[in-house]
């Protein structure tokens, strides 16, 4: 295979790593509705659900304000226990936070606020969009608080009056200008690194000449190993980010969830680069010249010399029954069964063109032999 190709083949899978991130800060964290499905999948589980419970039954019934309250209340010989009774108020509030976090309408309360959140991050790194109060980007929870606090059967004065702690600071105002311009650099790195893989990648086998199933190869490797690539990169920096944020407390597993979640989309793309690059290295070596690969094409030779559209439409009901089967989680999307459904059928027409290519070559040999002396 010519230096050239190899050049190629190296920044194409350079340029796949950078496109696979590109492509999920882009569709996951830059998109609204991808935001606001990843929020709603966060509260669904138990580790995360737990701490948001715990910060919005505090922003209720928080058990030194309980106290505080009781006592102005009670008589002075029952003053004595009020800090039992702001404890009991604050378990109350937890209990309920918990099981109204379980509701539906409650569900929606906290996705709707995402939502709005999400939009506001993303106008402002668009350049417009306004900072409100100075407080830059700001998840907004009193909405589920209020509810919590209906539910608890607080007084309509003790709701007004809870405190603006649940209003959550996520970027601050100082931070906006950074934001801005790597919301500039994401416009690029969304589409651009791809479409460049993809031109050198086919670079890559045009300039390899007689040796472009060596390029394929080498093409389908690359893919394999940037795809691998970003889950060892997924892994690690989860490790590193979960160290930083929670250390050794008790939100370690809350902080592993957030980012197992937060970047499922990550590990669905770097998956599908993983199983292309397979995909393009088992085909190179099914239509290469080894003895197994040769062999193999002979045992499925009579099955491809069937006509074109059964051939075809044999190899769409085994795709359509493991679409149906679901084994893997990256043919859920719409993308990516498009692509694996194009590689398919290339891959069986390219096949099925060398196995009758083949068939025809050994037909005047197997006439001699059988022809009589």
């Amino acid at each position: 295979m010519p230096l050239r190709s190899r050049i190629l083949i190296a920044l194409a899978a350079l340029l796949t790593v950078i496109a696979l991130l590109g492509a999920w800060a882009d569709r996951q964290l830059m998109n609204t509705d991808e935001w606001t499905a990843t929020s709603s999948a966060l509260l669904r589980d138990d580790v995360v659900r737990q701490p948001v419970a715990d910060a919005i039954a505090s922003s209720v019934a928080d058990g030194s304000r309980a106290t505080a309250a009781l006592q102005d209340v009670l008589p002075p010989r029952l003053q004595p226990l009020a800090p039992q009774a702001g404890a009991l108020v604050r378990e109350a509030a937890q209990r309920a936070t918990e099981r109204l976090l379980d509701t539906p309408k409650v569900q929606r309360l906290w996705v709707d606020a995402n939502r709005v959140t999400h939009q506001q991050f993303v106008d402002l790194v668009n350049g417009g969009g306004t900072v409100i109060a100075g407080r830059g980007v700001v998840l907004d929870l009193r909405p589920l608080a209020i509810q919590v606090a209906k539910q608890a059967g607080f007084s309509g004065d003790r709701i007004e009056r809870l405190p603006p702690s649940d209003r959550i600071v996520l970027i601050r105002p100082d931070q906006l200008d950074a934001l801005r311009k790597a919301g500039d650099l994401l416009d690029l790195v969304s589409w651009l690194p791809g479409v460049l893989a993809l031109l050198l990648f086919a670079g890559a086998v045009w300039q390899a000449g007689p040796a472009r199933r060596r390029a394929v190869l080498a093409s389908g490797g690359a893919l394999l190993g940037a795809g691998l690539l970003v889950l060892v990169v997924r892994r690690l920096a989860g490790h590193t980010l979960v160290d930083a944020v929670a250390g050794d407390g008790p939100y370690v597993p809350t902080a592993q969830a957030v980012w197992r979640i937060g970047t499922s989309l990550l590990a669905e793309l770097a998956s599908v680069a993983v199983i292309v690059g397979l995909f393009a290295l088992l085909g190179a070596w099914l239509v290469g010249p080894g003895r197994r690969a040769t062999s193999l094409r002979g045992l499925m030779t009579p099955g491809l010399s069937a006509p074109l559209g059964a051939v075809l439409g044999g190899a769409a009901v085994v795709y359509l029954a493991l679409l149906a089967w679901g084994p893997l989680t990256v043919l859920r999307r719409p993308l990516p069964i498009v692509v694996f459904g194009v590689l398919l059928v290339v891959g069986v027409w390219l096949l099925r063109a060398q196995a009758l290519r083949e068939q025809a070559a050994s037909a005047p040999d197997v006439a001699r032999a059988d022809a009589p002396a």
